[in-house]
């Protein structure tokens, strides 16, 4: 109760004053903010019945985590800050990191690129990064220059925008600041490959990288630098990264911050339901549906949901849901890009290759056999992970390029040569086939040289078996058959009198089945797990081996599948591997032998 007039005006003044002051405070949090500013100074398109409408949008989990992460990062003094973000489907991922660039550019002048996966998506980024600059209510003072492929500001802040899809994106010059959008989707292997594209742009970023994408098969730059490599560690979270700040180190982990939502955490992703159709949910629950419950506490609402869009995005799919909407950072990885073998199983195996040792050297051919001489720098062609063993049958499998003309370029077709152990017991322990020797890939030398490497394997496990495919290796069918090494031979039928049976050198493939009962019969095993695979380029292939929209089972664009093909004809006629027994030294008779005699005793 104020007890005079002058009281009141003196509470009012203060409620004004206190009324400016947070309004003071909210104008420089939207300019100091990139999320604050999104929320209540930025517009983004959206459809409505009455077509693409512009509304001041609002923030969901994903956009939020990416918006903290920048904002963190910023105030703890990062020089160099790396988002990597991966996202569901349609979740304004693209939307949020075009949002941080536009952003940064206002406060900070910055020479930026913006690299979408293909030309249309990059003009689509384009018009957002107009939208922003053109109904932006928050007064930078800052007015536009737009060009065809580039925004310049007044500040002097420019963005370029183009796409993987360009000759050598983005290596004209240094930048303050890069969006890699949909980096799962960039080329890789070939002439455009998407490491070789990060190794050029990446250098040159001296402030704020981001990458963002929807999950697209468990290989390419954006999958290893979330989950590391034999040679890398993985990216961090911000609370892992902010650890490591504190213990000193200088750019934890691989230096890129991971950012992730699953989809039961977005608000939106679920759907109101009776209490009829609830207590027939609970009734009919799948055991993928339990698990989500107990593990992720998913709602009625959530599953319901997820069944709807299941049936309808997904057409049934739950591989595909899992892509287009993870529900964890691992299985949305394995689960897209339809792969042909056992993703599971294909992790499982390079896991177990990061302690594995492997040897490295060369193989001479001598009069007493064939030496293998350990060589740890430079070259060596031969990498060997298993030596031979009295007892153990062996294998070895050629897969040949087309031909010298064939290997050169800058992607050019390989040799795949490597030896194959057949599984064996030995006190009770069961051995699993192995994969125990290759030359080392990607080869692509001179017909002769590869029929030395040939001779030299197989006469160093023994002279086992040589599985050579003659669909195009007959240029070195012959110097195999001259050094008499055991080759595979096939049984064909008499194309004249459709009776008699003959058999012929090599393997050949015939048809389309025989190819795909080549393949069934390595990804049974891999599936299985039932052979070991130390190589880390045979299984790279394994992760990029899809079945494409024709059904067909081949390398993802971009990529090779000399190994799969080479390990699978080796696999399938591992019945054929050779027996290995202890060398015996022969001894060598005085080179006057011919001139001795015999003495009369004898």
């Amino acid at each position: 109760m104020f007890t005079d007039s002058n009281q009141a005006g003196e509470a009012v003044d203060a409620e004004k004053g206190a009324a400016a002051g947070e309004e003071v405070v909210r104008f420089h949090l939207r300019g100091a903010s990139a999320m604050v500013h999104f929320e209540s100074c930025a517009k983004i398109e959206v459809e409505s019945p009455r077509g693409k409408v512009l509304v001041v949008p609002r923030a969901n989990v994903f956009q939020r985590r990416l918006f903290e992460a920048y904002e963190t990062l910023l105030a703890v003094g990062v020089p160099e800050i790396r988002l990597l973000g991966l996202k569901i489907r349609q979740c304004g991922g693209t939307t949020a990191a075009c949002h941080l660039l536009y952003h940064h550019a206002q406060r900070f002048r910055s020479e930026m690129l913006v690299l979408a996966d293909v030309r249309a998506n990059a003009a689509a980024m384009l018009r957002k990064m107009r939208t922003f600059s053109s109904h932006d209510s928050f007064p930078w003072n800052n007015a536009l220059r737009p060009t065809k492929e580039r925004m310049e500001w007044a500040n002097g802040s420019v963005v370029e925008i183009t796409s993987a899809e360009a000759s050598n994106p983005g290596i004209s010059r240094t930048r303050s600041a890069v969006l890699f959008s949909e980096a799962c989707k960039y080329p890789r292997g070939g002439e455009k490959d998407d490491k070789g594209i990060m190794a050029s742009v990446l250098p040159s970023v001296n402030r704020l990288g981001i990458a963002e994408s929807t999950p697209e098969g468990a290989s390419g730059w954006f999958y290893e630098q979330w989950h590391g490599s034999r040679e890398l560690p993985g990216a961090l979270t911000l609370d892992e990264y902010l650890a490591g700040l504190k213990r000193g180190e200088r750019s934890p982990g691989n230096g890129w911050v991971k950012v992730f939502a699953a989809w039961y955490e977005f608000a939106e992703n679920a759907r109101p339901v009776g209490e009829g159709e609830r207590e027939r949910i609970l009734r009919t629950l799948t055991v993928r549906e339990r698990r989500g419950m107990g593990a992720y506490g998913w709602t009625v609402e959530q599953v319901a949901w997820r069944r709807d869009t299941l049936a309808r995005v997904c057409g049934g799919s739950e591989d595909l849901f899992d892509e287009y909407y993870p529900e964890d950072e691992v299985g949305c990885f394995l689960a897209s890009g339809r792969p042909r073998f056992d993703m599971a199983s294909v992790v499982a195996m390079e896991r177990l290759t990061h302690g594995v040792t492997v040897e490295e050297g060369h193989l001479d051919v001598q009069e007493e056999g064939v030496v293998f001489t350990p060589d740890g720098g430079g070259y060596a062609p031969i990498q060997m992970w298993e030596r031979p063993r009295v007892g153990c049958r062996y294998l070895l499998w050629c897969d040949p390029a087309t031909g010298a003309e064939q290997t050169e370029g800058r992607d050019p077709d390989a040799y795949s040569i490597g030896v194959i152990r057949d599984g064996y017991t030995m006190g009770g322990v069961v051995r699993k086939p192995r994969v125990v020797a290759r030359v080392r890939p990607p080869c692509t030398e001179e017909s002769d040289r590869i029929a030395r490497y040939i001779v030299g394997l197989s006469r160093f496990y023994g002279e086992c078996m040589v599985v050579l495919e003659v669909n195009m290796g007959l240029h070195i069918l012959e110097r195999i058959k001259d050094a008499g090494l055991p080759l595979y031979k096939r049984e064909v039928v008499d194309p004249y009198d459709r009776k008699t049976r003959r058999y012929m050198y090599g393997w050949k493939l015939k048809d389309r089945d025989q190819r795909r009962a080549l393949i069934d019969c390595l990804a049974l095993a891999i599936r299985d797990e039932a052979v070991e695979i130390p190589c880390p380029h045979i299984l790279k292939e394994a992760r990029n081996f899809i079945v494409n929209k024709s059904g067909r089972e081949e390398a993802r664009s971009g990529c090779h599948d000399d190994d799969i093909t080479g390990l699978a004809m080796g696999l399938y006629c591992l019945g054929s591997a050779t027996l290995y027994r202890s060398p015996m030294r022969r001894r060598r008779k005085p080179a006057d032998w011919g001139e001795w005699r015999r003495w009369p005793n004898g």
